[in-house]
């Protein structure tokens, strides 16, 4: 590493280290540069200020960010997309589980708008619809990016909701067991969607997709 990417990584590490202990209320210029040992001045040179400090961050750590090639290589391809799905649900409560600065960002986006959670949320949104957009169309039997949206935005609220609740509708939300139950409840949804989302690769469906459509006479 050069001499500045040590310095970034040790800005980044020190803004998630106050998002820990202090929550985002805490996190500012002033804090980040005191406990990073440096000079704020330094912090809008490698950063232009908060805002791409929050950025770049997020783009280390978010879901979304981090994983936007998800669907892109070949191996992924050849899974189901009921396979993929339930794989990506899976993935965001192991990310969210096990990373305390990550769920305080994503209730701070929650609460409020700004430049930078715009911009987080904006991103996200992109990166996530070209997940499901390769899935969606494939089946008019379901409205794909409905049902994800609520199997996801399920496992969003109730991690987040296990920092002032300690379950919900009896199911605990601070132990592995009853994740263990969540995610069995994600695996049963998961079981309603189209036997072709379940039964074929996303390779065969889109390969059959594009078949299809080429056999298809021109309308004028």
């Amino acid at each position: 590493m050069t001499r500045r990417e040590r310095t970034e990584r040790q800005i980044l590490d020190a803004l998630e280290a106050q998002l820990k202990d202090g929550g985002m209320g805490s996190v500012g210029i002033n804090a980040v540069a005191k406990r990073a040992g440096v000079s704020k001045e330094l912090i809008y040179r490698y950063f232009e200020g908060m805002p791409g400090l929050m950025l770049a961050w997020m783009q280390e750590q978010d879901f979304w960010t981090s994983h936007r090639g998800m669907l892109l290589d070949g191996e992924a391809s050849q899974k189901s997309p009921s396979a993929l799905v339930l794989s990506m649900l899976r993935a965001q409560i192991d990310a969210l589980a096990t990373n305390e600065a990550l769920r305080e960002v994503r209730r701070w986006e929650l609460i409020e708008r700004n430049d930078v959670s715009a911009q987080l949320a904006e991103r996200r949104e992109r990166t996530a619809r070209g997940f499901i957009d390769r899935i969606d169309g494939l089946t008019t039997e379901m409205d794909v990016p409905a049902v994800v949206s609520v199997m996801l935005a399920g496992v969003l609220y109730l991690m987040l909701r296990s920092k002032t609740e300690s379950e919900f509708l009896g199911v605990p939300l601070r132990t592995e067991e009853g994740w263990e139950r969540l995610y069995g409840a994600l695996e049963y949804i998961i079981k309603s969607f189209p036997e072709n989302l379940r039964a074929e690769s996303l390779a065969s469906l889109e390969i059959a997709d594009r078949d299809a459509g080429a056999s298809r006479p021109d309308c004028e």
